[in-house]
């Protein structure tokens, strides 16, 4: 029997090679998945009944996902408004939402790990989190597969220490007290193994701190209802396929963070007005209603490593 030959697929401004896939969480058996929605053409978006974890296939192979990365079209428009006579002054006055969010970030991570102790951005793209954390007394380190973005870090940013690496073959030398994995679990090949090697990373007791998708966000069951129901023509297009290939809930983090050795300990979501640094009554009012209920469309976590 002859193996099927990936198929090649455009999507804007990015193209590449596609394979069947199934869910990770739930290998080596996973269950027949459901379907949620059939995009134009072959790509189709899943749900796993065993876990609860919503995923694209078929989708990009490894190296067809890696190369998205490597394409200045990948650049947020808001972000590269920044690049021009870059500064640390520059960015922290301009109130953007790479800073808010970096210094929210900052804020979290000060709740379980001391200044100065080790702290890894995986998949740190252009850095901003690691420029802050070191501004405020962490040793942080990013890792980024990407080399553009890496050298983007290095030479615009000035962040400090980043690493042009995929994470299986990154080997410090010694562990990390917390591991930050902001925006990048929905992007992967492998999940499950990128969670077991930030576990194999971190001190015992260390912490993961991430953020994802969450498919229960009110906006996001709102779009995905319209979808469903022919009502939206965008084509399922807040997916986010093709750089997103998973989508998640609490149930599905949770299996995934306990098959790879850590437990979580709590899970919010910040909305967006709070990410962009409003300070509109409003707007606070509506993070404090939703940010415990994990309503909005992203799902920040806190977990903590178990065992060795």
């Amino acid at each position: 029997m002859t193996t099927p030959q990936p198929e090649k697929i455009n999507c804007g401004a990015f193209s590449g090679e596609t394979e069947q896939v199934t869910c990770p969480v739930c290998q080596p058996a996973p269950p027949l998945p459901r379907l949620v929605f059939q995009k134009a053409g072959r790509v189709a978006i899943w749900q796993c009944p065993g876990c609860e974890l919503m995923y694209a296939s078929p989708r990009f192979t490894e190296k067809s996902l890696l190369a998205i990365y490597e394409n200045p079209a990948f650049i947020n428009e808001d972000d590269s408004v920044l690049f021009d006579n870059w500064s640390y002054d520059k960015w922290r006055q301009s109130g953007h939402s790479s800073f808010v969010t970096s210094q929210l970030k900052v804020d979290l991570l000060r709740q379980f790990v001391k200044k100065t102790e080790r702290v890894l951005d995986v998949g740190c793209a252009m850095g901003f989190f690691c420029l802050e954390a070191s501004r405020q007394g962490y040793a942080a380190e990013g890792l980024e597969p990407s080399r553009m973005l890496a050298s983007m870090a290095r030479d615009l940013i000035k962040a400090p220490v980043i690493h042009n690496a995929l994470i299986e073959d990154f080997a410090p030398g010694y562990r990390y007290n917390g591991i930050m994995l902001w925006d990048v679990l929905e992007h992967v090949y492998d999940p499950v193994g990128l969670i077991c090697r930030c576990h194999a990373l971190t001190e015992a007791g260390g912490y993961l701190f991430l953020q994802v998708p969450n498919f229960e966000g009110l906006a996001d069951r709102f779009k995905t209802f319209l979808c469903r129901h022919h009502l939206k023509k965008s084509d399922f297009s807040h997916f986010g396929f093709p750089w997103h290939v998973y989508s998640f809930n609490r149930v599905s983090l949770t299996k995934l963070l306990n098959k790879a050795g850590y437990e979580p300990l709590r899970f919010e979501s910040w909305i967006n007005a709070v990410k962009d640094g409003s300070r509109n009554p409003v707007a606070r009012l509506a993070d404090a209603l939703m940010r415990q209920r994990c309503l909005s469309d992203y799902i920040t976590c806190v977990a903590r490593k178990i065992g060795e």
